[in-house]
């Protein structure tokens, strides 16, 4: 493992302001490597090289363009950073680019920073002494309101020295790369290298990289191999959180691979075309009412979409608003993701924030229970986030793997907060690993309250019943379920709520309710079995004065009384039926085996009825075929 703490530092500011001259003064190395960039002297793509402040931290540095223009390519650089070094020339001061960029490193959630006052060399401590007020006026409220302000001049290099021990410092106190996540990397440059292939190159913000990895790309939804992996123009065998890598990717062109595409594991992730957000405005300069169309800018992507407003008519300046975004083509993301919007036209920066559910399902505006349940998914912990989604799709029987998409964490992670809900009795998992399927205990009890009604109904109707087939309720409300899986879950569903008589089930306080009628009725049914005991008789075999439903129901009330046995083509009365398993056991003790002929005679019955019967033997595991004969099964 690269023991070497990995941490991202970006620059922002001003165009012309010394961004890139700084970053040459730190490292030695020049960031614009386009033709274009070094002719006109200003920053178009991002920039990107590194240094080691010392032997255990070794600094990425990510230097983006400054003029409005290229504030796009300024985004995707954002992902992922560590610190941001704010430069502003002294000899110019707070420039327009410097409030925008302040604004969206504010909104992207950049936590910590430095001010690095370039160009010092070029005014007097007075002038100096002025800008830093006036800084100081515009960083309040921000995350660079305690920042250290570094007075620096890249050309006599005075204050570089401040200033990498200003980096160190903050290192200090920034918490450890999140490695057990699953991996992503948002591309932000794809291109071909004679002989390798293509390549592609971004921030690796959380997991690690590994080389020969199968690795989805998003939204291409191709499958590659990563051939190669680099960090820092150094072959390595594992990137980590935290790093600038570039991956080497098998069997594809630089076109299945554009700019803003995503590289993560496959099955680790679910688009959504909505996602309610927390956004923050910055200053408006005219009102945004809902349905207003944005560019919404995540990772190294850029997707349009309208905003609905859920709690309000119009946004105002600098507010915090609950919102929902319906986007214009899909995305993959997840919780806490930073995102920034701008306007669809002028292209103008209104506020950014972050994602609270990331394959979120429509919501009406000004719905209380909606926007209720989107705050508590908003303020909760990761563990009741994976409970509101468990509750939420457990009418689809997902099994726990399906959440591992959903909730895009490492499954280590998520099948440990299921364990711990399952413990609790808020979650009830039925089968083994990630094969799993996991219900909600509010899904539980509208099941069971559902069923009873079913079931309720159901004895209203049919009266003379016993109960309800366990088939009729599984094909009713949960047919999608595997066998075990199904089976399973009924038995826990009618274990001590039903009354259950061999397979049918009724309500605990249920009885059939027979008339004088029904009685009469009843013994001619037995008598007709018993006219000859062992033929299988068939509806159309009886002569009795009702209709066919109503006789059903007195068979069906015989059957689960275990007074009646059904074979496949007719029923048999199951004292005689018994009696004839008898007979046929203690034939074939005396002879070896037994033929249809002979139990035919044996019974003195019909070969039809005896054909059927023996066939049932068969399938029952009572007798075994052997050519014509049948013997018994040891």
């Amino acid at each position: 493992m690269d023991n070497k703490k990995n941490i991202i530092v970006g620059t922002a500011g001003h165009i012309d302001h010394g961004k890139t001259t700084l970053i040459r003064a730190l490292t030695g190395r020049n960031t614009d490597r386009l033709k274009e960039e070094q002719n006109r002297g200003i920053s178009i793509e991002l920039g990107f090289t590194h240094f080691d402040l010392t032997d255990e931290l070794r600094v990425g540095i990510i230097d983006v363009p400054g003029h409005e223009k290229f504030i796009k390519n300024m985004l995707s650089g954002v992902c992922g950073m560590d610190m941001i070094i704010l430069v502003i020339a002294a000899d110019e001061g707070i420039m327009a680019q410097t409030k925008e960029h302040l604004d969206i490193l504010n909104l992207i959630g950049i936590k910590n920073g430095i001010i690095a006052l370039t160009k010092c060399d070029l005014v007097d401590k007075d002038w100096i002494e002025l800008v830093k007020l006036d800084i100081a006026d515009e960083v309040s409220g921000t995350f660079l309101e305690d920042a250290k302000i570094v007075e620096i001049s890249s050309t006599e290099k005075t204050g570089i020295e401040q200033l990498k021990n200003e980096i160190i410092r903050i290192v200090n106190t920034l918490p450890e790369k999140d490695l057990n996540s699953n991996p992503r990397l948002y591309v932000d440059r794809s291109f071909s290298i004679t002989g390798f292939g293509t390549v592609v190159t971004g921030t690796l913000i959380s997991g690690t990289l590994n080389l020969d990895d199968e690795i989805l790309i998003y939204p291409a939804n191709k499958l590659t191999k990563i051939r190669n992996l680099q960090v820092h123009d150094n072959n390595v065998d594992i990137a980590y959180s935290g790093q600038r890598v570039a991956v080497n990717l098998a069997n594809l062109k630089k076109e299945d691979v554009p700019k803003g595409s995503v590289l993560i594991p496959n099955n680790t992730f679910t688009e959504s075309n909505i996602i309610d957000v927390k956004l923050k405005t910055v200053n408006l300069p005219f009102e945004i009412t809902n349905r207003t169309r944005f560019h919404l800018y995540l990772g190294s992507g850029e997707v349009l979409c309208r905003a609905i407003l859920l709690e309000n008519e119009e946004l105002e300046s600098n507010r915090e608003y609950i919102v929902q975004l319906r986007l214009e083509e899909p995305i993959i993301s997840k919780r806490n993701d930073r995102f920034i919007l701008r306007l669809f036209s002028p292209l103008y920066t209104i506020g950014g924030g972050y994602i609270i559910d990331s394959n979120a399902t429509k919501k009406k505006r000004f719905n209380s229970f909606d926007i209720k349940e989107i705050k508590n998914l908003d303020n909760c912990s990761f563990k009741e986030y994976i409970y509101n989604y468990v509750d939420r799709f457990s009418d689809r029987f997902y099994l726990e793997k399906n959440y591992y998409n959903f909730l895009s964490d490492s499954s280590k992670n998520i099948s440990k907060l299921i364990d711990e809900l399952v413990e609790e009795n808020r979650v009830v998992s039925f089968g083994n690993n990630s094969d799993r399927l996991i219900l909600s205990d509010i899904f539980i009890k509208k099941l069971i309250k559902n069923i009873t009604k079913f079931i309720e109904n159901f004895q209203k109707k049919y009266p003379k019943r016993i109960g309800i087939s366990k088939e009729t309720i599984k094909s009713k409300f949960f047919d999608s379920l595997s066998g075990k899986t199904k089976n399973e879950f009924m038995n826990y569903l009618i274990s001590d709520k039903f009354k259950v008589l061999d397979e049918y089930v009724s309500t605990l306080d249920f009885n059939v309710s027979l008339d004088d009628t029904d009685f009469k009725n009843l013994q001619m049914i037995k008598n007709t079995f018993n006219s000859n005991k062992f033929l299988i008789v068939n509806f159309e075999d009886f002569n009795l004065d009702m209709n066919i439903e109503h006789f059903k129901e007195l068979i069906l009330y015989l059957i689960s009384n275990k007074e009646v046995i059904k074979l496949d083509s007719g029923y048999m009365l199951r004292e005689n039926y018994d009696l004839a398993v008898n007979m046929i056991k203690d034939f074939i003790i005396k002879n070896g085996s037994i033929s249809v002929s002979d139990a035919r005679d044996l019974l003195n019955s019909n070969r039809k009825s005896t054909m059927e019967l023996l066939e049932f033997l068969d399938k029952e595991k009572i007798t075994l075929r052997k050519d014509n004969e049948r013997i018994l099964v040891k």
